[in-house]
């Protein structure tokens, strides 16, 4: 098998994160549906440990010289999905007018809505099923 090239890489890169990024934000919306309390202390834990090893990265220079500028664009990064995850609300389907049956059917449409796949859908659906919100 042939080494990717730069332009692979990127897009290798890319991808990844993308893959990361939308698959974060479902399970952090079903966790705040499921359980929102323990949702908020497991995402201050989350942003609690990135901190922690930005910090080791800066003070150790683990990256090089530039390691201050990597951990800063690094935590940016994290911290725009962070934020979308962690606030993500699956009420737009609610407010452009759609008509649900339920909780969970609203939910599941708005994250239909956003791109995720069906069998991200589908998995949202069983943790819906087996852990209903109070």
């Amino acid at each position: 098998m042939a080494k990717p090239g730069d332009d692979d890489e990127q897009a290798i890169d890319r991808l990844t994160l993308y893959m990361l990024k939308e698959t974060y934000c479902a399970a952090a919306g079903a966790l705040m549906r499921m359980n929102p309390q323990a949702a908020e202390a497991l995402f201050q834990a989350f942003e609690r440990q990135i901190a922690d090893a930005l910090q080791r990265m800066h003070a150790h220079r683990s990256e090089g010289p530039d390691s201050t500028a990597i951990a800063l664009a690094v935590g940016d990064r994290i911290a725009e999905i962070l934020d979308q995850a962690h606030r993500r609300q699956f009420e737009p389907a609610v407010a452009s007018g759609a008509v649900a049956s339920g909780p969970e059917d609203r939910s599941l449409e708005a994250v239909r809505e956003t791109g995720i796949s069906s069998e991200a859908v589908a998995v949202l659906a069983d943790l819906q099923r087996r852990f209903p919100s109070s």
